[in-house]
């Protein structure tokens, strides 16, 4: 039987995010009562016009967590660090901490619902074709992929001996308007000249748009099985190279500039220590060089399966949305993209 979530209280952290907004958005229009957990309430203007609530509160502080949680019969937990050049103490506190400190509280609450949004990064930024549910993950060294491994090991723990009602969903990498990771920054960089693909953009990546990661987590929600895990990918995988070739076409660049893997890594850690000297980010990381190197691929046919969810959007279609939403004006992609 379905999982109902119309007229459930529903707790979203992360909610002002990418995802988490979009979600919560959606989950309001499904009948649901939403509370956001946001740590800065100035950011929530498009979740208040929804008439979602808000309650101001950090990931690392159980009272506030608590309270969030209180009163609410199902969590999305969406919050996470995914800032690549932070010291492992900082992931470690917002990722690892602050999902265990979350879960402990849902449990003492007894929700009936937990969706843990985890990555598929958890298998490693590694090379391998069809990795699904059942592949071992492992660890990679770059302080984001682990930390969401450990908390989803924290999760998985918190199901096994204390009977969390918990659902892991794994998505691919997310793309589509507003997205400030695998979108906005990338055209930024192609557009500034400041873009070097690792090894040729040989490497595979699996994208999936966000209109369809949205429907895969509702998807779990109301039809996923307590305990279990869902890779949520994109319907192909494409090389680096064609991917960011989008991009690149959207600023008018027909040239991307390309260095050997161990050339870009060593470049991404110049780049880390020079900004760690003088201040500022670097212009790129290891953790972005590693993710763009691997050449894994993911089978989403379990989703399929047990959820119904398949992604229905082509790259092609995808990067269309997000031409026709960068050639807008920057206050009203802004806008658009809240």
């Amino acid at each position: 039987m379905a999982y109902e979530l119309r007229g459930k209280d529903i707790l979203v952290t992360g909610a002002t995010g990418f995802i988490g907004s979009r979600v919560a958005l959606e989950l309001a229009k499904a009948g649901a009562r939403i509370r956001a957990l946001v740590r800065n309430p100035a950011k929530a203007g498009v979740l208040g016009d929804a008439g979602i609530s808000t309650v101001a509160g950090d990931m690392a502080e159980p009272a506030s967590i608590a309270g969030a949680v209180r009163g609410c019969q199902a969590v999305f937990h969406f919050a996470g660090t995914t800032n690549e050049f932070k010291p492992r103490a900082h992931f470690e506190r917002v990722n690892l901490d602050g999902t265990r400190l979350l879960a402990e509280a849902a449990l003492r609450e007894g929700i009936e619902r937990f969706i843990h949004i985890s990555t598929v990064w958890v298998y490693g930024l590694r090379s391998g074709p069809g990795i699904c549910e059942t592949s071992s993950c492992a660890p990679s060294g770059q302080p984001y992929a682990d930390t969401k491994l450990e908390a989803e090991r924290a999760v998985r723990r918190l199901i096994e001996e204390k009977g969390l009602p918990a659902i892991i969903l794994q998505p691919s990498e997310v793309y589509g308007p507003g997205d400030p990771n695998w979108t906005e920054r990338p055209i930024e960089l192609i557009k500034r000249g400041r873009m070097i693909l690792a090894g040729g953009g040989k490497g595979l990546i699996q994208p999936v748009f966000i209109d369809d990661l949205v429907r895969g987590v509702l998807a779990a929600a109301e039809r996923g099985r307590l305990g279990e895990t869902y890779i949520l990918c994109g319907p192909e995988a494409v090389t680096v190279r064609e991917y960011f070739s989008y991009f690149a076409a959207m600023v008018g660049k027909k040239r991307l500039p390309s260095l050997p893997g161990r050339l870009a890594l060593g470049a991404a850690a110049a780049a880390e220590r020079w900004a760690g000297t003088f201040g500022g980010a670097p212009v790129f990381t290891r953790q972005e060089v590693m993710s763009t190197l691997a050449t894994a691929t993911y089978d989403g046919r379990k989703a399929a399966r047990e959820l119904g969810f398949e992604a229905r959007t082509s790259l092609a279609e995808g990067m269309r949305e997000v031409a026709l939403w960068w050639g807008q004006t920057p206050a009203s992609r802004n806008r658009s993209a809240s």
